[in-house]
């Protein structure tokens, strides 16, 4: 053996005697941080049926103690459903990694049982034309209210998806009273997780980051990754601004679901800055011109019920801030333009084990998700105590939408087709699965109204084949905010608008401020005085485009 070779061999000899001692003398133990643990119950009393699995058993961890990847939250769904006479599993899609998006539908066992029924009976009530004033009266008073809870469309935003396998748990196996009343007046469908492919990378890089210790520095990687971290999907896209645009296969499988259900309420889970609290509806100007009145009626009512909730645990948060309303793509603008009572929870992000507050005490995941939690069951109840007046309220709004006393003005949109056929097909293919009425004009007629840029047209003759679509349908509200050309602000907002921008330097809205659809598809268009004229035929639905999920392997 050479000299260097006989260094290192007595290094590595008394780095091995060293390193026994150190053992023998001070074992390694761990160094928890006071208040890391988060022990409050998620539902102290309950009794649930032990024939449906609880998450933890399925996980392998207590729900909430860390975040779960796709495959577990699968994993727990399939079994609940598998388990619980009160559940039924439905796949809508696939994302560009082939990830199985599904939804969970929760109802009693009679109404599990009547499910196609049901739905049926919601889309007569989702379109008065359908039916007689009587018979839709009828469903008002009768039919169970519809939520769609939707969490994680931004995967690094996570404590919602691990939220919505405890309340999946509890409505599929509660015995007490209470969760019988609820699903004996509402049918809970719950999304776990709308952006799978976001969450799983994001995950990997929290499982990259991680050190021995809990980290609860906010200011650590593993409280913010690095780009492009969890939020967008595959091709990083933010589908919580695809929702009139449709572009991804997760946003048209969720359109299509939606639209089948035709729900009175729908909620979206986010998270925001880690030394932040909670926000919940309502949201502040700037609004959308056509938001239904009584969303905004009730998105008070339900805000009351989650605060007092919040109340009687001590926990922060508020509402009517910095979220506007404006642009009509998010999940719960679209939703509420559909006729949805809206809501959105912004948890303060915790990305895992917890963060360090300036007062000094610990954040943690599980009671991020706890809150989640709550919110969840608070807004719940509150729709099932509510349900004739919050079904009735949804049946009128659409009243206002059809038929010769409607309250939306009388107009059509008129499309042409033009020499760029895929474009103007892909337009056709977005009124589709948006479920607009779209019309055809069987011969050449004359009519008056504006272009796309605002001039005003009179008797301009349009010829056979133009494209019609009638403000008067069931969607108004939403047809009107995706394709009306110059949508305006309240002049209260615009005031305050210059002086925020004059005083501070920044602006009110969020970040979208326009998104004209007609200008988008550079397709010829025009917004007609009237209904469509006599003698327009509905265009056949067109064959949906193949949606292939690309597999990066």
């Amino acid at each position: 053996m050479n000299g260097p070779a006989r260094s290192a061999a007595a290094f590595l000899s008394a780095f091995a005697a060293f390193a026994a001692r150190a053992q023998d003398v001070a074992p390694p133990q761990p160094t928890p941080l006071p208040g890391l643990d988060y022990t409050a119950p998620f539902f102290p009393g309950a009794n649930h049926d032990p024939a449906v699995p609880t998450p933890s058993a399925t996980l392998g961890f207590p729900v909430g103690s860390k975040p779960a990847n796709h495959a577990q939250i699968e994993a727990v769904m399939k079994a609940i459903a598998a388990a619980s006479p009160r559940c039924k599993l439905f796949e809508y899609g696939k994302t560009h990694e082939g990830r199985t998006l599904y939804y969970l539908v929760i109802a009693s066992e009679a109404n599990i049982k009547r499910l196609d029924a049901i739905k049926a009976d919601l889309a007569k009530l989702a379109d008065p034309r359908k039916t007689s004033k009587a018979e839709a009266d009828a469903l008002a008073a009768s039919l169970p209210a519809v939520a769609w809870m939707a969490y994680v469309i931004h995967g690094d935003e996570m404590s919602g998806s691990d939220a919505s396998l405890a309340v999946a748990h509890h409505l599929a196996a509660g015995t007490d009273v209470d969760v019988k009343e609820l699903l004996d007046n509402e049918i809970v469908i719950i999304d776990p997780l709308m952006n799978p492919d976001g969450r799983d990378r994001y995950l990997a890089m929290l499982a990259q980051n991680r050190t021995a210790q809990p980290s609860v520095d906010d200011q650590s990687l593993l409280h913010n990754g690095f780009w492009p971290a969890g939020r967008m999907n595959h091709y990083l896209f933010d589908m919580n601004r695809d929702w009139i645009f449709a572009t991804q296969p997760e946003t048209r499988g969720r359109i299509r679901a939606v639209n089948e259900w035709n729900p009175h309420y729908f909620m979206e889970s986010h998270e925001m800055g880690s030394q932040d609290t909670f926000l919940f509806m309502p949201g502040r100007e700037a609004l959308n011109p056509n938001l239904p009145e009584n969303i905004r009626k009730w998105e008070t009512r339900f805000a009351d019920d989650q605060g007092k909730a919040f109340d009687a645990r001590g926990w922060r948060y508020y509402t009517g801030e910095w979220n506007d309303n404006w642009y009509p793509g998010y999940s719960s603008s679209w939703a509420a333009l559909r006729g949805s009572i809206e809501n959105l929870y912004e948890q303060a992000g915790i990305a895992t084990d917890a963060v360090r507050r300036p007062e000094g005490t610990l954040h943690t995941y599980r009671e991020a998700v706890h809150k989640q939690l709550v919110s969840s069951m608070a807004n719940l109840t509150f729709l099932a105590k509510n349900r004739k007046e919050i079904v009735g309220d949804f049946l009128a709004e659409k009243r206002k939408c059809v038929g010769p006393d409607a309250a939306v003005p009388a107009s059509t949109f008129a499309v042409l087709p033009g020499a760029n056929a895929a474009r103007f097909r892909q337009f056709l293919d977005l009124m589709s699965i948006q479920s607009f009425d779209v019309l055809a004009a069987d011969s050449a007629f004359k009519a008056s109204g504006k272009d796309r840029l605002g001039r005003e047209i009179k008797d301009h003759e349009f010829p056979a084949g133009t494209i019609l679509i009638p403000s008067r349908q069931p969607l108004a509200r939403l047809l009107l905010s995706m394709l009306e050309f110059d949508p305006r602000m309240s002049a209260q907002f615009l005031t305050d608008e210059r002086r925020e921008l004059l005083r501070f330097g920044r602006s009110r809205i969020y970040d979208i401020t326009g998104w004209s659809l007609p200008m988008l598809f550079d397709v010829e268009a025009y917004e007609l005085t009237g209904d469509p004229p006599a003698g327009a035929k509905a265009l056949k639905p067109l064959a949906p485009p193949a949606e292939a999920v690309a597999n990066p392997d």
